[in-house]
């Protein structure tokens, strides 16, 4: 995963300059990973000891919601009339880069999906290069796709091709990325963020592990505006809810793969009474804890990621990893299929969530801690949602 967004951080940001003077929409070009960090903690001073316990009681209530396995899903109610017209039509699936293991999970259930609709899928790999994009979308284009999902595509990566594609009337659907400030969707281009508030949760599990009293490290992913936000909608949590912690916030790049763990020794190093270390994505999370170790303190500090996979939930009962959270990957699939159903029939975008779940030593032994498992989507629930969605498509 790290060499994965080196190459779609290298590749994107070569071509960052002509995109930005072309393009008022542009979501994705990153900043340059600046190794300045800020101290967002108010300290224990500020707050009485009233404030600290409801702010805990609050944040274990919280986490037991979170690890718990969903009960409902938050599948859209109005149904989508008309969707029978397009069977037998292809829709293209983009992934950023195709063999990332969360596009493979997605490009799987997004094909389940469709083909419970009547329709076909095809992939076709971004390779992190603009190039490659405009060449999938045209691919779309000379097929008559009945729609487009691009995932992790911001629009500017590829405009003038997409801007074809909106012209012939082939509605897109971009997944796990922001829509730019100012946009809204439509019936022409909708954005679906995915579980954009994995950091959110973890603030929780964070604030009820250490009973209010973290000493923080929040290493951030600098490569996307996206990631960036998700740390900063965390900040107010620990504001309010945990006088008693202190948070340290340090940007990291996967630009310099090589250099991420003795980033994370030196976070550590500069920050000698830090207590946990949450690493943004798990695609930083081997040199996390090989930094970590190189600092000395590995007994001393928990740590943390989202965006997990097998690779960081398996580290949990090794006990080197202490928090995970992870989204669902079966239900992206058909939750990016109803967004692009709404927009090919007309009935107009709507908000998709995406489940979440928090993994610790506490419910990690509920599941199997595998691939396929991941891809099922047992780690989350019952999977009950295939069939209320196919109900609103009408073919239930």
């Amino acid at each position: 995963m790290t060499l994965v967004r080196t190459l779609v951080r290298q590749k994107w940001l070569a071509s960052c300059t002509a995109v930005l003077a072309a393009s008022a929409v542009l979501a994705g070009c990153g900043s340059s990973g600046s190794d300045s960090g800020s101290d967002s903690g108010s300290g224990s001073t500020t707050s009485g000891k009233d404030s600290s316990a409801s702010g805990l009681a609050t944040a274990e209530k919280k986490v037991a919601a979170l690890q718990a396995v969903a009960k409902t899903y938050p599948v859209p109610t109005a149904s989508v009339p008309g969707v029978d017209k397009f069977k037998g039509r292809k829709v293209f699936y983009i992934p950023i880069v195709q063999q990332v293991p969360a596009f493979v999970a997605t490009a799987g259930s997004t094909k389940q999906a469709l083909s419970k609709a009547g329709l076909s899928q095809q992939v076709c790999d971004g390779k992190a290069q603009p190039t490659a994009i405009a060449a999938c979308v045209q691919q779309a284009i000379t097929a008559d796709a009945a729609g487009i999902i691009l995932d992790a595509i911001p629009y500017g990566m590829a405009q003038n091709a997409l801007n074809a594609a909106k012209a012939k009337g082939i509605p897109i659907v971009i997944a796990d990325q922001n829509p730019p400030t100012g946009v809204e969707n439509s019936n022409q281009v909708s954005y679906v963020p995915g579980a954009s508030s994995q950091a959110t949760a973890m603030a929780w599990w964070i604030i009820a592990d250490s009973k209010g009293k973290a000493d923080l490290i929040i290493a951030q992913n600098a490569d996307s505006p996206t990631a960036i936000k998700m740390v900063a909608d965390s900040l107010p949590i620990y504001k309010k809810y945990c006088p008693g912690c202190k948070v340290t916030v340090k940007q990291i790049t996967a630009s310099t793969p090589a250099l991420l763990a003795s980033k994370a020794s030196s976070n550590v190093l500069s920050n000698p009474n830090a207590t946990y270390y949450y690493t943004e994505f798990e695609d930083s999370l081997q040199a996390t804890l090989q930094g970590v170790q190189q600092s000395g303190r590995s007994a001393g500090v928990s740590v943390s990621t989202a965006a997990g996979s097998v690779n960081g939930l398996g580290l949990i009962k090794t006990g080197s990893v202490k928090a995970v959270v992870a989204a669902d990957q079966l239900y992206m699939g058909y939750g990016v299929t109803d967004e692009l159903l709404r927009m090919m029939t007309e009935s107009g975008p709507i908000d998709e969530a995406q489940p979440m779940r928090l993994f610790t030593k506490d419910n990690i032994g509920s599941i199997k801690v595998t691939a396929a498992a991941q891809a099922s989507g047992e780690w989350f629930g019952d999977g009950s949602f295939q069939a209320d969605f196919a109900k609103l498509w009408g073919i239930g």
